[in-house]
């Protein structure tokens, strides 16, 4: 059997702040914290309850669940692919469908994370990386130097959007943290 050493953990902004606090706080019983050797973070506006939003299409829209082969938010709307057809909805009217953690989650590039990847509407093809360590530093010229990557820096508006979108979830997130509270 194969005992791992060094791992790699890729998740959501609120998975890695929770691999980050294990680094930082391990539970002697059963650490293993000392082998996660690098985090990666996607961007993340939220995720839904699956059931109950696929529910809410069927009953809305007429939209089997089935029939669903991709949904993407492009701005403030939801693309809901089926059937090779699409219906728009409007981000707020799925809102009541995202789970509670997401609505009080700040994080949207995942700051506890060694790299942070996601995606800008206005770049598309291109994946956007936050490097937040040494370490991602070196992985990223070494995998630029072999040609695994090519690495641009990007436009002032790429950057604007992040910062839109995180300081967007970041409003959100107060907002309804005043309601649970």
């Amino acid at each position: 059997m194969k005992v791992l050493k060094k791992v790699a953990m890729v998740g959501l902004p609120c998975q890695a702040q929770f691999l980050w606090q294990m680094k930082l706080f391990p539970v002697l019983e059963t650490d293993f914290s000392g082998k996660i050797h690098f985090i990666v973070s996607l961007f993340c506006i939220g995720t839904f309850a699956t059931e109950a939003f696929l529910s809410s299409l069927h009953r809305l829209y007429g939209i089997n669940p089935d029939q669903v082969s991709g949904i993407h938010i492009v701005g403030d709307t939801l693309v809901i692919k089926y059937d090779n057809k699409e219906k728009k909805i409007i981000l707020s009217e799925a809102i009541p469908y995202m789970q509670l953690g997401c609505l009080v989650c700040p994080d949207y590039t995942g700051i506890f994370s060694d790299l942070s990847a996601g995606v800008s509407e206005q770049f598309p093809g291109f994946t956007v990386l936050i490097s937040r360590s040494n370490k991602s530093e070196k992985y990223l010229k070494d995998a630029a130097e072999k040609g695994y990557v090519e690495l641009l820096k990007p436009p002032v508006h790429i950057v604007e959007e992040i910062e839109i979108k995180a300081k967007a979830k970041m409003i959100r997130a107060q907002k309804y943290m005043t309601l649970v509270l």
